[in-house]
């Protein structure tokens, strides 16, 4: 019987993957981010709504809470090969990413990503139902509203307010 060698691997125990290289990603190079205020009133929620409904702009809340939103914008100094053109003038803000702790090599549990209004306002819906009931009337647009299903008393009383209607004409 002969040996197969088996590759160099990962650890087994405790299972820790490679660390991707700056220069194979350069996702923190493809956005500028910056803090907004959680929802946590009508007012911010409708923000973040407002957030959303624009292209290239996606919401994010990493695993200690902080809300900030995002928008797709490639550094002009990033070249093809995923590397800095300026790297050794960089601003104070890009000396301060680290590979080790990046979103794609260490990502924080709990984190959310919100790309649409829907995505938001069902996370709203099940999280802050006081504030999505106070936005849903008349800060989220009819498409993105969600009917609630009906009741027999919710039809009875839909019926009998038809019929109230009918009566003042």
């Amino acid at each position: 019987m002969s040996r197969v060698p088996l590759p160099i691997a990962l650890p087994v125990i405790g299972f820790e993957r490679p660390l991707v290289e700056c220069t194979e990603c350069a996702r923190c190079c493809t956005y500028v981010g910056v803090g907004i205020n959680p929802p946590t009133s009508a007012r911010h929620a409708t923000d973040v709504l407002w957030y959303l409904y624009h292209e290239g702009v996606y919401v994010y809340v990493d695993g200690e809470g902080e809300w900030s939103v995002h928008f797709g914008a490639r550094c002009r100094h990033l070249g093809p090969d995923l590397r800095c053109g300026i790297y050794a003038e960089r601003p104070h803000i890009c000396r301060t990413f680290d590979n080790r702790a990046c979103e794609v090599n260490d990502p924080i549990r709990g984190s959310l990503t919100f790309r649409e209004p829907d995505e938001f306002l069902e996370w709203l819906r099940e999280r802050q139902p006081r504030i999505y009931a106070k936005i849903g009337k008349g800060f989220v647009p009819r498409a993105l509203r969600r009917v609630p299903a009906a009741t027999p008393r919710t039809a009875r009383a839909a019926r009998r307010r038809a019929v109230a209607r009918k009566a003042r004409i």
